[in-house]
């Protein structure tokens, strides 16, 4: 069991609440309901037959399975404490919808990050497989010109937007309103013709940057995930950075860099930022 070293606080009910009300209302239409389980990836897992409104919790117990997590982000010479919302890792919502959790790759990622922030600077960022935010959030904060933070689940993505929503307020300087401009949640789902469609909403637009935090959990979900980012990622010099901690099923990097080779991505280890991988495009 991944023991999680952050601050622990306990949200009220009617928070969590109110996040999917608001966000359900207010979800792109093309969006489909697509929940990831941890056991599985793929075709099979595409419907959602839970339901929040269906879900009885009992708040007068010790069973409240939510969870914040406390995060705090060195900005120059400045700290920004960041607040996401999401479920216990042993919770029944992290069995069913892998994204609503922080994974211990993700500030592994966000401390990267802090301390290469030139990478980001008023470049194009995308996050895959994003969950609660973190990284995303991180991103923003350090200055990138537009981050567009992604997940094919609906769960992890009402909660992704909560967090961006109360901590991305006041980031340009615009008030209390979060500028989506420069920060965005959009569902993308992995593999060649998802990414091919993204493009094509959103642009035909590439990436400078792309980000993901413990995101392969099963073989079958690798090359999908090459193919997205083999199609999204900017041509000659983009990047994309991978963070592992959780090696799911003995997947061990070799697997994913020979079938990164194959998609012309070669692969960087980060020597100095443990579980740090950098695919890039040819010999750069």
């Amino acid at each position: 069991m991944v023991q999680n070293p952050f601050t622990t606080t306990y949200i009220l009910p009617a928070a969590a609440y109110s996040y999917t009300t608001y966000y359900s209302t207010r979800m792109d239409q093309q969006e489909t309901e697509w929940i990831e389980a941890p056991d599985g990836w793929g075709d099979d897992a595409v419907q959602d037959e839970s339901s929040d409104s269906n879900h009885v919790l009992d708040i007068f117990g010790n069973t409240d399975p939510r969870e914040s997590f406390d995060y705090k982000i060195k900005i120059g010479e400045d700290k920004k404490t960041i607040v996401l919302h999401g479920f216990k890792l042993d919770s029944d919502e992290t069995d069913r919808s892998t994204g609503v959790t922080l994974w211990q790759a993700a500030p592994r990622l966000s401390e990267y990050l802090q301390a290469q922030p030139d990478i980001l600077l008023q470049k194009r960022v995308l996050e895959v497989g994003a969950g609660l935010g973190l990284c995303g959030i991180t991103a923003h904060w350090l200055g990138a010109k537009e981050v567009i933070m992604t997940d094919g689940d609906s769960h992890a993505l009402k909660q992704m937007r909560a967090n961006v929503n109360s901590n991305c307020k006041s980031a340009r300087g615009d008030g209390d309103d979060v500028d989506h401009s420069t920060i965005t949640c959009r569902q993308l789902l992995w593999g060649t013709a998802h990414a091919q469609k993204f493009l094509e909403n959103n642009g035909q637009q590439h990436y400078d940057i792309l980000l993901g935090a413990d995101v392969i959990y099963t073989e079958s979900s690798i090359e999908p995930l090459l193919d997205t980012v083999a199609c999204l990622l900017q041509k000659p010099d983009g990047r994309f950075v991978l963070s592992r901690h959780n090696k799911w099923f003995s997947i061990e990097n070799d697997m994913i860099i020979e079938l990164a080779k194959k998609r012309h991505l070669n692969c960087t280890i980060d020597v100095e930022s443990e579980g740090i991988l950098i695919f890039h495009w040819g010999d750069k």
